[in-house]
């Protein structure tokens, strides 16, 4: 054999056919890169915390971490178009993320990568296993102790570490976007006998079946990466084992894809617009609630979506020529009128009798700003953003948590863009009703709001008109940059 191999090499026609050869792949690697005209890099990085640290989603922090059932990570992906636009997408298995926290992580990163300000997104899974992140919106609870102080200055660090990672291995790619369906989850605005909205399995209710798949392949043969978004609320964990530490099912489903597309391959999570969806598996509809979960689901739930991912990636997909540009804003969302100050002293009454120190501090909160008729906010400042990736693709992005109806009224809003939706991005806040929700009430509505720092108000009208001109807006400041270098 290596005789036949020296043979081969020494001979006229040999050395001709490995030169054709090397100049074939050579050319295929030049037009790959040419037709994509894009970069990409990626990585990821452990977050998990110390057992011991108050876990989120559970109002306020009440609950200690006592076991690891699965390991957080974040993720990070840089993407850069021909003319050297980067945009830097990183997700977090976290409930949130608090405003100031979030402004010094993006603030890093534009430093670190020169990403404008714009192109830089942060997400949020919304796990309700993972550490207590919202301590500045809630009322009452205190200051942070030492362990959340140097959990949140650790994450941190390491964001910057893995998007330093991220960036120096960009190499070339292909962009393409895939989608598909995906019935994981429900809606969970359903009726109470009385005809009440409650935390209920609605099979009528909206949901975004909606799977969407970025793609990115390298053309040397490497490991592709793999960004896919939904939208449900990831809280099956904590309904079988409360004081667990765990990213839930998106977690699974990136495990699940990664032992599809290869252990190497990149699969990151992006949370839709999940305000008001929870996952199907623990909806007991014959008895019309939501049962408790078990580790069972979280398998369901995890696989389910991950299958969905990977069926989407075998149907057509979307080739995209990126041409990166981003806008943000914080429109005015106003706030109607508070609760009556019943509310509270029954909420005081109802704290002491179920000795219940977090409602207590919360109800003496805002009873005390009752007495001073001071404090009440008359309304929030909130995320949104606006970014092309393409000529036939565009993000749209919000802070809180909004309600799945939004999709539709953007996705109209912003016709004929083709727009997917990123909730939970950028910082925490609260839940984003539509305006038909308000006259309805419901815990996305009124309860959520009760103890949160800023005002018990519920959102007023007026909140729609604000998120439509905001986005119309960003639409025509990036269309007019096109227009502008079109020019020149």
């Amino acid at each position: 054999m290596k005789g036949e191999r020296a043979v081969f090499f020494a001979t006229p026609c040999g050395f001709l056919t490995l030169c054709l050869f090397l100049c074939v792949g050579i050319g295929l690697e030049r037009a790959f890169c040419s037709e994509s005209n894009a970069s990409a890099g990626w990585a990821e990085v452990e977050i998990t915390p110390p057992l011991g640290i108050f876990l989120g989603g559970r109002g306020g922090p009440l609950t200690r971490a006592k076991k690891v059932l699965s390991p957080l990570f974040a993720q990070v992906t840089c993407l850069k178009d021909a003319k050297g636009s980067l945009f830097v997408l990183a997700s977090f298995d976290l409930v949130s993320l608090p405003h100031d926290l979030s402004d010094r992580i993006r603030t890093a990163i534009v430093h670190e990568t020169g990403a404008e300000w714009n192109l830089v997104v942060l997400n949020s899974s919304h796990t309700h296993s993972g550490p207590y992140m919202i301590r500045s919106l809630m009322a009452g609870v205190g200051p942070p102790p030492e362990e959340e102080i140097r959990y949140f200055a650790e994450l941190e660090n390491k964001i910057i570490q893995a998007t330093r990672q991220a960036f120096r291995r960009l190499r070339p790619v292909a962009v393409e976007v895939f989608s598909g369906t995906s019935e994981v989850a429900i809606n969970r605005r359903g009726r109470t006998q009385s005809g009440q909205r409650g935390i209920i399995p609605d099979v009528s209710g909206p949901f975004d079946e909606k799977v969407w798949v970025l793609k990115l392949t390298p053309p040397d043969g490497a490991p592709s990466a793999v960004i896919f978004s939904y939208a449900c609320h990831p809280v099956i964990v904590y309904g079988f084992a409360l004081a667990s530490i765990s990213p839930d099912f998106p977690g699974l489903a990136r495990g699940n894809l990664k032992h599809s597309l290869g252990e190497k391959s990149h699969a990151q999570f992006v949370q839709g617009f999940a305000g008001n969806v929870r996952p199907r598996a623990v909806a007991d509809l014959e008895r019309k609630k939501f049962r408790a979960s078990k580790p069972a689901d979280l398998e369901k739930a995890g696989s389910d979506l991950a299958a969905a991912v990977l069926a989407a990636l075998k149907g057509p997909g979307m080739s995209l020529s990126l041409d990166l540009a981003g806008t943000s804003d914080r429109p005015f969302l106003p706030r109607g009128e508070p609760p009556p100050r019943e509310t509270y002293e029954k909420m005081r009454q109802d704290s002491l009798s179920k000795s219940n120190d977090y409602l207590l501090a919360a109800s003496d909160y805002w009873l005390s700003r009752y007495d001073a008729h001071e404090g009440f906010a008359k309304g929030d400042v909130w995320s949104l953003g606006l970014i092309r990736l393409a000529e036939n693709q565009w993000i749209a992005h919000s802070g809180g948590e909004p309600c799945v109806e939004w999709r539709a009224k953007i996705s109209q809003w912003l016709k004929p863009l083709n727009i997917v939706t990123f909730g939970y991005s950028q910082e925490g806040k609260s839940y984003l009703p539509t305006e038909e929700m308000l006259p309805q009430g419901g815990y996305e509505v009124l309860e959520s709001n009760r103890t949160r720092a800023s005002t018990p108000a519920p959102y007023a009208p007026g909140i729609e008109e604000a998120v439509r001109r905001s986005l119309v807006s960003q639409r025509a400041a990036i269309l007019s940059r096109g227009e502008t270098a079109g020019k020149h």
